[in-house]
């Protein structure tokens, strides 16, 4: 009986080990959490995904994204910060293995805001593809490398936006700032990540 049992167990592991992950799947353009619908990822899929960004403009309120999903093969963590003249973005993305995983809410640590060595060009620019930078900015915590992005971006629930921004980040090179979700960035005309001025 013992044999059966055991047998039967090793097969249901087996059985069992080749279902797909169940991801929790929303998106919200308001907050920085959401809740949705628990949905069977592809049989390739491996893990869940929650992602967050909060991008904020000096004087204004926050603008907040959370984006729960499947994950895609190969996706990891990701802390990435970057600061510009009179605005601040990051964005977190947590990976996790286990059904369900991504269902909770996620938050951002603490900003380290002490100065570093490092000093940035620094120019925002709204519904145009580049910027001259004419202020330099002085960076904190890690961001230590400057930053020069033109993208479309949809921020918002508005329709998207041009922008060129150059400031601080603490991406070491270009393949390090997150492109995405893919509905939040489009179309990225300039990308390039350097050591300070």
């Amino acid at each position: 009986m013992k044999a059966l049992l055991a047998s039967i167990s090793i097969l249901f592991a087996f059985i069992s080990g080749g279902n797909a992950i169940v991801c929790e799947v929303c998106s919200d353009r308001a907050s920085m959490d959401c809740s949705g619908e628990l949905v069977t990822c592809d049989q390739t899929v491996e893990s869940c995904q929650t992602a967050i960004t909060d991008l904020t403009f000096e004087g204004l309120d926050p603008i907040y994204d959370v984006f729960k999903n499947c994950s895609d093969v190969g996706a990891k963590n990701i802390l990435f910060r970057s600061a510009f003249k009179d605005a601040f973005y990051q964005q977190r993305v947590e990976v996790c293995q286990t059904n369900g995983c991504n269902k909770g809410p996620l938050q951002f640590p603490p900003e380290n805001t002490t100065l570093n060595e490092v000093k940035c060009p620094t120019c925002v620019v709204d519904g145009e593809l580049s910027c001259e930078a004419t202020e330099v900015l002085q960076c904190v915590g890690k961001m230590t490398n400057c930053l020069y992005i033109a993208a479309t971006f949809r921020i918002t629930a508005a329709p998207p936006v041009q922008a060129a921004y150059h400031g601080c980040t603490c991406a070491e090179f270009a393949e390090q700032v997150p492109i995405g979700p893919a509905d939040t960035v489009q179309d990225v005309v300039t990308l390039i990540v350097s050591k300070d001025v």
